[in-house]
């Protein structure tokens, strides 16, 4: 990132825009000392955001599932969001959305004081075109989190510690299994695998969160005519597989080359490579309908 990128990425907290750099909290904000607290990432294409009302929504349900109110409409929300991104100025980025319970003295029991809602827009590099995509190895890690993964909750550390022992051994990162060798998700993606030209993929819930891209994905599966299972995947079925990809809003999609000491796949695969086409086509489709409403 050069300097002329860092001075544009802005802040929008409690209603105040300002400098990235220059953004404060409290130190009895909840979310410093409870991670009490919800949070969303939407990607930013030729400064456009992309599936920002599906990002909305699960902010909304996210919020609702510990009890903490948005402190403004999903309506508001976006207009504000929309024009932190003009005023950024920024075309490939993202946008962190996070909101907490607020700033109290330190006690368990729910303050009375407002939420603290920020958001920032920050530069990524351009996507990379789905031909070009670079792989990715996985490491098997034992699923230590909690059971409302369908809350992105802003509470990460045992997937924080879940892709450090990944990155340490050389790989790029972890794949969560229960004590019955069944298969979730990654510590900051979703997984998919092929099987038999089936794309299986564990349902969102307890463990699992139901990520964005995610049901991008299982949309344009669908159109295309290639057949979905919601369904468990163990992890002699997962080697087993044609083919398993990762997904998350910053990354699209990531093929998998090797799991542990396994080898899946030398190249991306055509379902795969497929999915990735079709998810960039749409990303372009929806973007070019934002431009021109606005």
């Amino acid at each position: 990132m050069n300097g002329q990128e860092a001075s544009r990425e802005l802040i929008w907290l409690n209603g105040r825009v300002l400098p990235l750099s220059e953004a404060r909290v409290g130190v009895e904000d909840r979310g410093f000392q409870f991670a009490d607290g919800v949070y969303e990432v939407v990607r930013i294409y030729n400064g456009r955001p992309f599936t920002l009302a599906q990002h909305l929504h699960r902010l909304e349900r996210s919020s609702s599932g510990i009890k903490i109110s948005l402190p403004m409409s999903k309506r508001e929300l976006t207009r504000q969001i929309e024009s932190l991104i003009v005023r950024s100025g920024l075309a490939d980025a993202m946008v962190y959305i996070q909101v907490t319970r607020g700033e109290a003295g330190r006690n368990h029991q729910f303050p009375t004081c407002p939420p603290t809602l920020l958001f920032y827009v920050r530069s990524l590099p351009p996507a990379t075109p789905a031909d070009e995509a670079v792989s990715v190895k996985l490491k098997t890690v034992v699923d230590e989190r909690w059971k409302r993964c369908w809350i992105k909750s802003i509470a990460l550390l045992p997937n924080v510690l879940a892709k450090n022992e990944a990155l340490s051994a050389g790989f790029d990162e972890a794949a969560f299994i229960d004590g019955e060798n069944m298969l979730s998700e990654c510590s900051a993606s979703n997984l998919f695998a092929v099987v038999g030209r089936t794309l299986v993929t564990a349902a969102a819930g307890a463990s699992v969160l139901p990520g964005i891209t995610r049901q991008v994905l299982l949309e344009i599966a669908s159109d295309a005519g290639i057949p979905v299972e919601e369904k468990p995947l163990s992890l002699g079925q997962a080697m087993e597989s044609e083919e398993i990809f990762i997904t998350s809003t910053t990354r699209e999609l990531s093929w998998v080359s090797h799991w542990d000491t396994h080898r899946i796949a030398r190249k991306c695969g055509p379902i795969t490579r497929q999915l990735h086409e079709a998810y960039q086509a749409r990303v372009l489709r929806e973007t070019a309908k934002i431009r021109a409403a606005g």
